[in-house]
């Protein structure tokens, strides 16, 4: 294989947590001391848009992206994702969990949409719910504003999150305007009846007008929709990703997006991941067998390297105690 591109979601988060330090990932360790250093990304969205060669508008631009490959005609004018979630506000400020971490089903999502559409109607905005984790807004003139990607925040956090820019104002009090309807929805009240979180809010983020991709990878192994419609925007083939390095199929360059890696993660999660991915990639490029690697990283302290075969010798650079090739690797369906 020519060029192997990996990304995992999540992990620079959970590495920076205090209840890591102690529990070893020796081949990540090796991978991150011996690479050359790229650009961190702080969240998967634009993590994939820096590999796929998307430039960057105010926002890194998926909403149109997405909405294409929701079945949406998003090809002219700036599109906006709207996504529904649910926010609570606790000691420290107010946590978000989006539509997959509360379940909303489609029912809920084309009712809760539905009621809200004539609200951005009168402000000029086009509401559309094509999936009930994606929502979006189709403002009649683009919007000065620079929003965070759901997946920097979702589960965390979202104190300093909000949009800013000149446009920010105007876009939140439509917003604001949505949360009372949102408060008293029938589905809400049904939602906290049986115990469920209710969708109080939306997000806004990915904001921009549709672009081409810079870049195509001979195959793309995801299960996340922004890395599937980037995929299908670059005309590329796209598959599910695999559990591990080993059952990855050989082509000239690949891309592949692993689950988010969990915040409560334990040891076995971590060694887990070191055994199935970061060990035998180490191996793969001390072979030969991948020629060049990109490792990325996604959280507050994003992590980015590349390495070759150079950077894979570098026995000098190495975290704790290295491990010297052997006669073949893990990782033969990368072969090639």
């Amino acid at each position: 294989m020519r060029e192997l591109h990996l990304i995992v979601p999540g992990l620079a988060a959970w590495r920076d947590s205090p209840h890591s330090e102690t529990i070893p990932m020796p081949g990540l360790e090796r991978l991150l001391a011996r690479g050359r250093p790229l650009c961190g990304e702080t969240s998967l969205a634009d993590a994939l848009c820096q590999v796929f060669g998307v430039a960057r508008q105010e926002d890194s631009p998926l909403a149109p992206i997405t909405a294409n490959y929701d079945g949406l005609n998003a090809n002219i004018g700036y599109w906006l994702r709207v996504d529904p979630v649910h926010l609570q506000i606790g000691m420290r400020g107010m946590t978000l969990l989006d539509a997959r971490h509360v379940g909303l089903s489609e029912a809920e999502s084309r009712s809760l949409a539905s009621s809200l559409a004539p609200l951005f109607q009168e402000a000029g905005w086009q509401l559309l719910a094509p999936a009930p984790e994606r929502w979006y807004g189709h403002p009649s003139h683009g919007i000065k504003m620079r929003t965070t990607p759901l997946d920097e925040v979702a589960t965390r956090h979202v104190n300093s999150a909000l949009p800013t820019g000149p446009g920010a104002a105007r876009a939140m009090r439509l917003i604001n305007d949505a949360q009372i309807i949102l408060h008293d929805h029938p589905v809400n009240l049904g939602r906290e009846q049986a115990g469920q979180a209710p969708i109080n809010s939306l997000w806004l983020w990915g904001g921009g007008e549709m672009t081409k991709t810079g870049r195509r990878f001979g195959q793309v192994l995801a299960a996340q929709t922004e890395a599937l419609a980037l995929a299908r925007l670059s005309g590329g083939a796209a598959a599910p990703c695999p559990a591990s390095l080993a059952e990855v199929p050989a082509a000239a360059s690949s891309l592949l997006v692993l689950p988010e890696f969990p915040a409560n993660a334990d040891a076995a999660d971590a060694t887990r991941l070191d055994r199935d991915w970061f060990t035998p990639l180490l191996r793969n490029l001390y072979l030969g067998r991948i020629r060049l690697a990109t490792l990325r990283l996604t959280g507050p302290e994003g992590v980015g390297v590349a390495l070759g075969l150079v950077e894979a010798w570098k026995l000098w650079k190495k975290a704790g105690q290295d491990v010297e090739p052997t006669g073949h690797a893990d990782g033969r369906g990368v072969s090639g």
